[in-house]
């Protein structure tokens, strides 16, 4: 679905560092336009960093993930609403086990309507639903 390409030669759409990791930033683009954007990440020596945003195939913005830079693999991700306003943010984590990488969400995870109105506060352990709380009337989100 979507397309990022390798190192060519000595030229390439994206950098690697000496050890071929990627490195500075990165777009990737749709298949059917190479000028819409799905997604704007940047690299530090194969490592994600800094705040990556992923689009969706209208151009709207769909997620946006900043990455902690102390601890690897720990970020905070926040999903909107096709009108641009928050739907839920939380924190999720990707772990690098024996058996492959793993992706999960912990914590509290407050969910929004489309206008913008807290409804639940969901909470997750290793990526498992625990609880499903009514909000306590946090204020309105606007969008950016």
């Amino acid at each position: 679905m979507l397309k990022a390409k390798g190192p060519v030669g000595f030229w390439s759409d994206h950098r690697y560092d000496r050890d071929l990791r990627p490195h500075g930033p990165w777009r990737t683009y749709y298949p059917a336009s190479v000028r819409q954007v799905a997604g704007r990440e940047r690299y530090r020596h194969g490592r994600l960093v800094g705040t990556s945003r992923f689009y969706g195939a209208n151009g709207v913005l769909e997620r946006k993930e900043v990455y902690v830079r102390a601890a690897a693999g720990l970020m905070r991700i926040t999903y909107y609403h096709p009108n641009g306003r928050i739907w839920r943010t939380g924190q999720a984590r990707i772990v690098a086990e024996p058996d492959g990488s793993h992706f999960y969400w912990f914590g509290d995870w407050p969910v929004y309507s489309a206008a913008g109105k807290a409804e639940k506060l969901e909470h997750y352990e290793a990526g498992k639903l625990v609880s499903v709380r009514p909000a306590a009337a946090p204020p309105t989100l606007r969008p950016k």
